[in-house]
């Protein structure tokens, strides 16, 4: 079993009680937000001390912290010490039972609310980047697949642009659609997909759109329908 596996059982079970739920958002596994409730999951195969860290630090996210570990086969004492502690440190704790009749969540632990933890600056970060994702999700609990992340929707409708217009300046760009911060992605090229072709204007590098096929091609193609209907508006 992988850290990955745990999350599509776990994003069904906060989906069925209505929250929208995303993986991998500034680097927490599971985020699932309902309103006003933000609840971050990390996921681990064991418990060990540095998944402890991890689930503090997200205490300063939000009062609504858990673990999700697959639920033990066999004698669950060792387990009981690990509950022991997060019950202490206020943080949940969700069991994944996989089985021939499928999965199911346990709720082995609630987490407790413990008011004046939270920092208010990385709460709101959070919530600004689990709010400007587009539909395709991450796949919580990955470690070293390239995350998408509201920064690269951004520059991947760029591309889409691009290989529509050929070149442009980052006005044209926001005019048709693209995020305002246009500029500072072109200039910046931090994927290396794009190129300056004189002052204020840029193209594609030349193995841009093969390489942002092969890493992104669900957010490539519904970018491309963006664009196609932002071109038969126009005519």
């Amino acid at each position: 079993m992988l850290e990955t596996d745990l999350y599509s059982p776990l994003k069904t079970w906060f989906e069925d009680q209505g929250f929208e739920v995303r993986g991998e958002v500034n680097h927490c596994d599971l985020v699932a937000q309902k309103g006003d409730d933000l609840v971050v999951v990390e996921l681990k195969l064991k418990p060990s001390l540095k998944l402890l860290y991890q689930a503090t630090d997200r205490l300063q996210l939000t009062d609504e912290v858990y673990i999700g570990l697959p639920a033990p086969t066999k004698n669950r004492k060792a387990l009981k010490a690990f509950q022991k502690l997060l019950k202490n440190l206020g943080i949940g704790l969700l069991l994944v039972h996989t089985s021939s009749l499928g999965h199911r969540i346990e709720q082995a632990l609630p987490a407790s609310k413990i008011p004046n933890r939270r920092s208010r600056r990385k709460a709101l970060a959070l919530t600004k980047e689990f709010s400007g994702r587009g539909e395709t999700d991450n796949l919580g609990g990955t470690a070293s697949k390239k995350i998408l992340t509201v920064y690269r929707e951004d520059a991947l409708l760029i591309v889409a642009f691009l290989e529509n217009l050929e070149i442009a300046s980052p006005k044209e760009l926001v005019a048709k659609g693209c995020a305002t911060r246009a500029g500072q992605i072109l200039r910046d090229n931090h994927y290396g997909w794009f190129e300056r072709v004189k002052r204020g204007h840029y193209t594609l590098s030349a193995n841009a759109s093969a390489i942002v096929t092969g890493s992104f091609p669900e957010v490539l193609s519904r970018c491309r329908v963006i664009v196609q209907t932002a071109s038969l508006a126009v005519e």
